[in-house]
């Protein structure tokens, strides 16, 4: 009768040392592989944001119209304004956003919760004889922006200023610049020429309808 043996300590040692490495292996792998496609799916999230604030920037931009929506001191009709970190115009939405009618259009950085900033749009209606500009909700555009710069170009203009200096009249061009968080790749410049008319509207004669204008 033969004696039969079975693995000695060291073998089994071996072979559960080997099996540990084996597992290890696929850990790494799986690991590396969930982080890679997170990473993946964090980068054409963000991408698809960036693609949708320089759309909606660019649609609304491109059809701004010159209707005032207050007058200055002189009775002089605002159609217009920005500065280096906030421009306000005229234009109308897309019907899907469900707001009826031309709105006044704040672009600004605004707050993201405690900490993170954001680019982001107000959108008000655009007052009629009896009201004035109502500040309306905060729409985000971009969350994750550390700083924005516009800079406005008059018509048949290269020369780019940080401050618009006509509000009777819409600019030539408009440049804005967004600096994501530290971190992030900044966009490429947009800049957005409006496609109005310059004589397509008498601001005057519009911004009869204001309260603040002296008839």
């Amino acid at each position: 009768m033969k004696a039969t043996h079975g693995f000695s300590l060291m073998e089994v040692l071996a072979a559960l040392a080997l099996l540990a490495l084996l597992l290890l292996g696929v850990y790494s792998g799986v690991r590396s592989t969930t982080l890679s496609v997170g990473h993946g799916s964090s980068l054409i999230a963000r991408i698809d944001e960036v693609r949708a604030a320089r759309e909606f920037l660019r649609r609304q931009l491109s059809s701004a119209t010159a209707l005032p929506w207050k007058v200055l001191d002189g009775n002089t009709p605002v159609v217009f304004e920005g500065d280096a970190s906030h421009v306000r115009f005229v234009s109308t939405l897309p019907g899907y956003l469900g707001k009826l009618g031309p709105q006044v259009i704040e672009i600004g950085l605004g707050k993201d919760g405690e900490e993170d900033r954001a680019l982001e749009a107000r959108l008000s209606p655009l007052p009629g004889s009896q009201a004035k500009v109502v500040d309306g909700a905060q729409d985000i555009l971009l969350p994750h922006v550390s700083s924005i710069r516009l800079r406005y170009s008059r018509r048949g203009s290269s020369a780019w200023q940080d401050r618009w200096g006509e509000p009777m009249v819409l600019p030539g061009a408009v440049e804005i610049t967004v600096v994501p968080e530290e971190g992030g790749d900044a966009w490429p410049a947009l800049i957005v020429a409006p496609r109005q008319d310059p004589d397509a509207t008498d601001v005057r004669s519009a911004a009869r309808r204001l309260p603040d204008f002296v008839r």
